[in-house]
């Protein structure tokens, strides 16, 4: 953990890829882009509102797994698409991960338009 700084890693990948995720909070489909280090939420709402669409982050799940991406889904609501890589993702990783997250929700808000 100290002689890998996995925490400074984690630290700068988290920084990574809410730098990549920050874009999605604009879109209408998302409520709410929020974390702490690597740990990241993204809720998923109906466009427009803030009522929760479980099913706009099903969608999303599924189109980060075609892509070779896994992501956890929770919430009161199953709206929420929970990410959290290992402490030694590499740069490389986090920014092939942001960017098939990214399409996925992408995809998934325009269909809901």
């Amino acid at each position: 953990l100290l002689s890998h700084d996995l925490q400074g890693n984690a630290r700068a990948r988290g920084d990574q890829l809410f730098g990549l995720l920050a874009p999605l909070a604009k879109l209408d489909a998302v409520g709410e882009l929020r974390g702490r280090g690597l740990m990241i939420a993204l809720e998923m709402v109906r466009p427009g509102g803030d009522v929760p669409a479980p099913e706009a982050a099903a969608a999303v799940l599924e189109g980060t797994r075609r892509r070779g991406l896994l992501v956890g889904r929770g919430g009161l609501g199953g709206n929420v698409l929970r990410i959290a890589p290992p402490l030694s993702v590499t740069a490389d990783e986090a920014g092939r991960a942001g960017a098939i997250l990214v399409e996925a929700v992408e995809e998934v808000d325009a269909a809901l338009r």
